[in-house]
């Protein structure tokens, strides 16, 4: 059986994909992207320190133990970070 590989406009996935889109399109989420471009490290770090700096974002919310909060984390641990660096 020969597995077939999918992707989502042109990412790895649809998370990695939604979260690239929103990075580049909303004001806010923009400027956490472009400081995390501008650091002077490894695109490895730089994802790392976005993935973190994004990631705490969502703890930052008034969100209790929860179905939504569940999926939230898990979309965002599907997230290719540094897919999302090296593409921009």
């Amino acid at each position: 059986m020969k597995y077939i590989k999918k992707t989502y406009n042109g990412y790895t996935n649809r998370e990695t994909w939604l979260v690239s889109l929103w990075l580049n399109n909303d004001p806010i989420s923009y400027s956490i992207f472009s400081e995390a471009l501008e650091l002077d490290t490894s695109d490895q770090e730089k994802a790392k320190w976005l993935e973190t700096n994004t990631t705490n974002e969502m703890y930052d919310l008034p969100l209790e133990a929860s179905l939504w909060c569940d999926l939230l984390g898990t979309a965002l641990a599907r997230v290719d970070w540094l897919e999302v660096i090296e593409k921009n």
